[in-house]
């Protein structure tokens, strides 16, 4: 392992800037089987909610040319079976685990955030930004009064750092961004999925009983990498990337982009062992090339151009 691969977000160490996105690992026993997840910087369970969610109902995916459409609809077993069944596997596991919670209320992401102050998990990563339900998580992420009272009652009552994912569709990240910095919050995830649609063009009508969904894959990318870019020149947060990474190379962008930690997705879907092979040549190359840092070197070159 290369010392020069650590990253430091807050009081927390990354052995290295590789995690596995919300709801592309499960709660890490159905990726696991593919590699040990002690590989990897970090690992994101799917969102837990405080109830048990059935899920929307299918179709729940659908391919795109350079993507993937997703309604799930959080779909999930509710905290209390989450904390019986899948909890203890998350704890044995030597490396940063993150739980994502999603909420219909602040009092539900409160009472999310005091239980799992009482576990050993590394962060809490708080999904404000899905769009595949009705309500909840979507509103508190565009409404930027409603996001920072959210925030701020959230911070006064949790022991773990918190990371809050938006939602690409906030206007004005960046003074989103700064009310969130100034909530002390640990980091941002830029970002969670796009908002799209698809038309079973047979049957004439939306794919989705939803009508739209979540697109994310290799289409989002240069999205992303956008905001991570301009975010990075104007508020000082460590800034967590995730959309449209499929290789190695795709790291690296988002790195000199300014991400400090990077959360591969819909990739795991099409490689299982995707995190594996991206942290073997990350490590690789850093030793041939005897970098020590990477993080917003682009910013540094703009004035080549």
């Amino acid at each position: 392992m290369n010392p020069n691969l650590q990253i430091k977000i807050g009081d927390l160490i990354f052995k290295n800037p590789i995690l596995i996105a919300s709801g592309t690992g499960g709660f890490g026993k159905e990726i696991s089987i593919f590699y040990s997840l002690e590989i990897l910087g970090g690992f994101v369970t799917k969102s837990i909610t405080l109830k048990p969610r059935l899920g929307n109902l299918p179709p729940r995916i659908w391919e795109t040319p350079c993507g993937l459409l997703n309604s799930i609809g959080l779909e999930n077993p509710g905290l209390e079976i989450f904390m019986i069944e899948e909890l203890p596997f998350l704890e044995k596991i030597n490396t940063n685990i993150i739980v994502s919670i999603a909420g219909e209320s602040i009092e539900e992401y409160e009472i999310l955030v005091k239980e799992l102050n009482n576990t050993n998990i590394s962060a809490i990563e708080v999904n404000v930004s899905c769009p595949n339900v009705n309500k909840g998580g979507i509103q508190f992420g565009l409404d930027k009064e409603i996001l920072y009272e959210l925030i701020k009652r959230l911070i006064k009552i949790t022991q773990k750092p918190l990371w809050i994912k938006l939602s690409p569709h906030t206007e004005r990240i960046d003074e989103i961004a700064k009310i969130l910095k100034k909530a002390r919050v640990s980091a941002i995830v830029l970002f969670n999925t796009f908002l799209g649609l698809a038309i079973d063009w047979k049957n004439r009508k939306p794919v989705f009983k939803n009508i739209f969904a979540g697109l994310s894959g290799p289409a989002i990318k240069p999205l992303v990498l956008r905001y991570i870019w301009e975010i990075f020149e104007k508020v000082k947060i460590p800034i967590i990337g995730c959309g449209g990474i499929i290789c190695f190379e795709d790291v690296l962008e988002y790195i000199l982009a300014g991400a400090s930690l990077i959360e591969i997705g819909t990739a795991n879907f099409i490689n299982p062992l995707i995190c594996k092979e991206v942290i073997e040549k990350l490590e690789n190359y850093f030793i041939e090339e005897k970098i020590q840092d990477l993080i917003g070197k682009a910013h540094k070159r703009k004035e080549e151009f």
